[in-house]
């Protein structure tokens, strides 16, 4: 289905004014009316115009209806705060599903106008690449980060309204739809929390790890372990943190698995084959199919063991060999066949990463894996004429062959090596009441800018809008799929705690100690601690508050005092990116899904609770003015120019040349000076070469004086280590236009004055003489 189509199908009619205008965008483009040089400047002003103009109407209106359903929200709660006999269940209820109805209506606002701006900016640069306008989607989406909303707060307030109605009204509030925002389990073991890695900082971040956690060593003959939650890795027979994993994806040519996961549709599976290193060395190959029930709130998986002389016989002919189901569960293999057959699947996508994991042996409560060296390779055979997979084939032989370097056989367009690492640290419910052990992960995500947080990223999901976007089978792209055109390198470095200043301690105790932020999110501690609901997110920020163990909401009770009621307003209470749970059965991450955007913030101090809630407000200002604490001055001096000045020979040596040139200057000018004014006598024009000779004499001086004045300059910037520019052509200037001004003065006046003595008594005597004297000056002027 085209986009355009798509999105008429799509839209929410009340709100149908809203939504991007893609197809007067598509016909600005006048794709196929006009020839590709003939698009004019003109013609890239109004599709810039009218592109600008939709991107305002869709974050305003965003914008304010975010607003709205907030400001409901709290007047529902409100009514809580107030409620007695004559409390109306039905009308309360009905409001609050309404809500629920609109925000689910904004979350798909917002993915389907996205995909529109993504989709219509990659036609236009395709079209007429002289004019890129991509650039100015991302600084326009910066400004106006319509995409970038974070939902929590939201969903927070919702299901502690819904929490209400059960626990005093008996009203039973199933929470189908909140899960359509995050498919994740609310009662799952782990969180999840993805990042991308710069490779500037890869070392940093492994060597922080290190502290804390060793490297895991896997066994190559348990290549499920790679992933799977429960397991106890012991066993270190062999190796495989140095080989390459791969996973190949299966998806149909309309993408539908890749669709219904990315819109968070209920039931929806991932299929895929993964093995370890290449597959002439025979390697252990497994078939996983994944499956997310929002209702049972639990993860269906199917695994089966795969011989690679039967793959074919069960992908590509869809036939059951009896040789499977010896070593396989003949349901799950029932299963898994089903799937291929129902939604017609095929081999699509292949990752290939290293993988590096850092565990505790024997304990899982904190994991960390960094997969390196990502690459997304197509293994579709979509196009019958020219297919990129051997249609008979389960995958591809010519990168699979048994060749030192398999990737010198693709070609442009079939694959996408992803610039950064990737990270996903998985932590224990049970092992986030102690803070103190994850104190060093908070100051590593929150303190070092060394990682940048992309909520929920999945492979799958963004290999295939990396290779497919093109595609107008391709109904929705991933909302952290812009954030591959920001920099995310930094030159910030990690600091341990005991090496920070006095400052970021004081702040640490002040956020502690803030009992503005605990009161407001003491009483929905106290008031969820039986309950099965959890606010939910992807991000780091806020996730293990819930888990604060009674004695310590106790001493929070204590610290703020009896000011609360039954239930506050919550405004400000959500952690800016919620809470989450684990969103896989597996270590890895083709089951996450993104969220309505990512996160300006990652992370929050884990006792700090943020009062913002919203993305698009309450952005400070990076120019405000520093207080500095009590009894610290700003210093004289800088710590740079504490140490010994260290300045090479070459750089005095340049200074010192360039002195000479002025002096050699200067020499020239004075040799002129005295050689014109010791000849005025017997010049022409005596009165002429004594006022040239003293204005040459000036400039002699000025050469001088400008020689030592550069020369000294330059040498308090390179003692003072300053960056101020060594440069200056105001001297040369004045010398250069000087000499001219003497040129053209010395001509002119001469010139005049041979004119005058014309009538003088040489040519009163040489009559043949004047005449041709005249001729001349004539004929000049």
């Amino acid at each position: 289905m085209l986009f355009g189509t798509k999105l008429d199908h799509e839209l929410y009619d009340p709100w149908k004014q809203y939504y991007i205008n893609y197809n007067h965008l598509k016909k600005l483009l006048k794709e196929g009316v006009i020839l590709k040089n003939n698009w004019t400047d003109k013609d890239e002003q109004n599709f810039v115009s009218a592109l600008d103009e939709n991107l305002e109407k869709v974050y305003t209106f965003q914008h304010q209806k975010f607003d709205e359903l907030n400001d409901q929200l709290n007047d529902l709660q409100l009514q809580t705060e107030t409620s007695g006999a004559d409390f109306n269940v039905e009308s309360f209820s009905s409001k609050l599903d309404r809500i629920l109805d609109e925000a689910q209506e904004l979350e798909h606002f917002q993915r389907i106008n996205y995909t529109g701006f993504i989709k219509i900016v990659k036609k236009h640069d395709r079209l007429h690449s002289n004019y890129s306008v991509k650039p100015l989607l991302n600084v326009r989406l910066k400004s106006l980060p319509f995409h970038s909303e974070d939902y929590s707060p939201l969903l927070y307030k919702v299901g502690t309204l819904f929490q209400f109605l059960r626990e005093n009204y008996d009203v039973d509030q199933a929470l189908s739809k909140l899960s359509s925002f995050n498919d994740s389990g609310l009662n799952a073991e782990f969180q999840s929390f993805k990042f991308w890695i710069h490779p500037e900082n890869l070392m940093e971040v492994k060597t922080t790890i290190l502290r804390h956690l060793p490297v895991l060593i896997y066994n190559s003959e348990n290549v499920s372990q790679i992933d799977d939650d429960d397991d106890d890795d012991e066993e270190e027979d062999e190796a495989i943190n140095d080989q390459t994993i791969n996973a190949l994806y299966f998806d149909n040519n309309h993408f539908e698995l890749y669709n219904n996961k990315l819109t968070k549709i209920n039931n929806s599976s991932t299929l895929r084959i993964k093995w370890i290193g290449k597959l002439a060395d025979k390697p252990k190959i497994v078939m996983e199919k994944k499956q997310f029930d929002s209702n049972s709130n639990f993860n269906v998986d199917d695994k089966i063991t795969l011989k690679q002389k039967y793959i074919n016989q069960f992908v590509i002919n869809k036939e059951l060999p009896s040789k499977l189901k010896k070593i396989n569960d003949e349901s799950s293999l029932n299963h898994i066949l089903g799937f291929i057959n129902e939604f017609n699947l095929q081999p699509i996508l292949r990752t290939t990463y290293k993988r590096t994991a850092f565990q505790i042996p024997g304990d899982d409560k904190i994991r960390i894996v960094i997969d390196t060296n990502l690459n997304f390779i197509r293994e579709d055979s979509f196009d019958s004429q020219l297919p990129i997979r051997d249609p008979s084939s389960w995958h591809r032989t010519d990168i699979d062959s048994n060749t030192a370097n398999p990737q010198q056989f693709l070609r442009k367009g079939e694959y996408i090596k992803f610039p950064y690492s990737t990270m996903e640290i998985k932590i224990k419910k049970s092992a986030a009441k102690n803070f103190k052990k994850l104190n060093w992960i908070n100051e590593l995500i929150n303190s070092s800018n060394l990682i940048k947080e992309i909520p929920n990223f999945s492979k799958f999901i963004h290999g295939v809008a990396s290779l497919f976007l093109e595609d107008d089978k391709l109904d929705n792209i991933p909302l952290w799929f812009n954030e591959l055109e920001n920099d995310i390198s930094s030159t910030s470095h990690y600091v341990p705690k005991s090496k920070r200043t006095l400052q970021q301690q004081e702040n640490d105790i002040q956020n502690l100690t803030d009992a503005d932020n605990l009161s407001k999110f003491k009483s929905m501690i106290l008031k969820n601690q039986s309950s099965s609901f959890q606010p939910r997110s992807s991000s780091f920020s806020g996730s293990m508050l819930l888990n604060i163990n009674k004695d310590e909401e106790e001493s929070i009770d204590h610290s703020v005092g009896p000011s609360s009621s039954h239930v506050q307003t919550i405004e400000e209470e959500a952690p800016q990116s919620g809470l989450t749970d684990d969103q896989s059965s597996e270590f890895d991450d083709d089951d996450d899904d993104d969220l309505p955007g990512s996160r300006a913030n990652p992370i929050s101090k884990i006792l700090n609770l943020p009062v913002q809630f919203s993305k698009l407000l309450d952005v400070d200002s990076e120019d405000e003015e520093v207080d500095l604490p009590l009894g610290v001055s700003k210093p004289e001096s800088w710590i740079k120019n504490a140490g010994p000045l260290k300045i090479e020979p070459k750089v005095w040596l340049a200074n010192e040349r360039t002195f000479n040139r002025w002096l050699h200057v200067t020499t020239l000018l004075s040799t002129l000076t005295f050689v014109i004014y010791s000849s005025t006598m017997n010049s022409n024009f005596a009165g002429l070469s004594t006022i040239l000779a003293y204005f040459y004499f000036a400039l002699t001086l000025f050469s001088g004086i400008w020689g030592y004045y550069i020369f000294m300059r330059r040498r308090t910037i390179i003692m003072e280590r300053s960056d101020k520019h060594l440069d200056n052509s105001i001297g040369p200037l004045i010398v250069a236009f000087g000499l001219i001004l003497a040129l053209v003065v010395n001509f002119v006046f001469g010139w005049k004055g041979l004119k005058v003595d014309l009538d003088d008594e040489f040519y009163a005597n040489n009559t043949v003489h004047r005449a041709i004297h005249e001729y001349v000056i004539n004929l000049v002027n």
